[in-house]
């Protein structure tokens, strides 16, 4: 009927108006109206990462800009870069004089320069890791010690880049005058680069493991005066421990370096008897962890002006692979028998301690994290 009206228990319903465009809805909830839940528990499935990230680059570039401008920056670059150019330079003054030779006063400048290649990424190793636990320790002290590492880590690793800057061309310099190889000053600047890197990535891990100050300083140098020298002590020590007596055998159509070491041969089944043999291949694993093994054996290669560079190399190389005395317990070997490869070991074994600190500072500072 057309006058019938809707019981008064049953009125109309109100109509609904549906929302055209975002609507950011009440706090807590998401565009589409449901609760927000993932802020709740800090899951926010990557939709921060890349604001993180950029506030993270954008911490280390400005703790970078402001330790270009300080003099403590350069007087510790500057510092170790003279310090490891005046080693270098004692060194060859003092095996001149060992040797007694009277021009010893004038140290020769392409010894310097192998000598100062090798020592200077060993510079940058432990400069690294001073700068890297000053800038853990400067962002703890400036209350910011539960918001990562990666500000530290990337703030530490332009400062060394500089300092690989500095090393490239004070090397440079030193090659136009000796007449030495620009590739090895190339080399030694890669190197320090890379050095700086994961040690200062060390520092910042043991800056953030060891809470107080002055203990976090002692451990980190410890832990970087061991790795740059003490591995090469321990190797050296280690030696007559794999001494041994080992039976060998005849060898047949032997193949030597230019240095007279054999590289390859064949065994026959005559005994030769039985000599002292030392098993250098069971500890060559820990020298290739200073940096001054690993620039040897980078720059090793054989090339004009690189005698002494190829020579401690090859010595390296015959020391990791026991060719030393060949057809020991009848065991031959081929040209391409596999060679333990020294730097890459050597820079493998770091990048491993370097994620193992960090892994470990993780946890630390999750664990001291006070509860929300």
């Amino acid at each position: 009927m057309p006058d019938q009206r809707q019981p008064s228990g049953s009125p109309a319903p109100e109509p609904f108006f549906e929302p055209i465009g975002r609507d950011p809805g009440p706090p807590g909830a998401d565009p589409s109206g449901s609760p927000n839940t993932w802020d709740d528990d800090g899951d926010d499935g990557g939709r921060t990462a890349g604001p993180a990230l950029r506030a993270a680059v954008l911490s280390a570039v400005v703790a970078w800009r402001g330790s270009m401008v300080s003099l403590r920056f350069w007087a510790v670059a500057v510092g170790a870069a003279c310090a490891a150019w005046a080693l270098a330079a004692g060194l060859v003054w003092a095996l001149a004089a060992a040797e007694g030779d009277q021009a010893g006063l004038v140290p020769a400048s392409p010894l310097i320069y192998v000598l100062a290649s090798s020592l200077l990424p060993a510079a940058a190793a432990l400069v690294g890791m001073h700068w890297g636990m000053a800038c853990q320790l400067r962002r703890a002290a400036d209350g910011e010690p539960y918001g990562g590492f990666l500000p530290a880590v990337l703030a530490t690793a332009l400062q060394c880049l500089v300092f690989a800057v500095l090393v490239l061309v004070s090397l440079l310099i030193q090659a136009a005058v000796a007449g030495g190889p620009g590739s090895v000053a190339a080399t030694a600047a890669g190197l320090a680069a890379g050095e700086g890197i994961l040690f200062g990535a060390m520092g910042v891990a043991v800056a953030a493991l060891v809470a107080r100050p002055v203990l976090a300083n002692v451990a980190g140098w410890v832990l970087g005066l061991f790795l740059v020298a003490g591995t090469l002590v321990a190797g050296a020590l280690l030696v007559p421990a794999v001494r041994s007596e080992e039976p060998v055998t005849v060898a047949l159509n032997v193949h030597r370096d230019a240095d007279g070491t054999p590289v390859a041969y064949e065994c026959s089944q005559i005994p030769a008897g039985t000599v002292e043999v030392y098993r250098t291949e069971r500890i060559m694993w820990l020298p290739p962890v200073s940096p001054i093994v690993v620039l040897m054996m980078l720059a090793g290669e054989p090339g004009p002006g690189q005698e002494l560079p190829g020579w401690l190399s090859a010595e390296l190389q015959t020391a990791a692979d026991g060719t030393r005395v060949p057809c020991v317990n009848g065991e031959p070997r081929n040209l391409d028998s596999p060679r333990m490869p020294l730097a890459a070991a050597g820079l493998l074994l770091q990048a491993g301690l370097t994620g193992v600190l960090l892994g470990g500072a993780h946890v630390a500072a999750s664990r001291r994290r006070p509860p929300a």
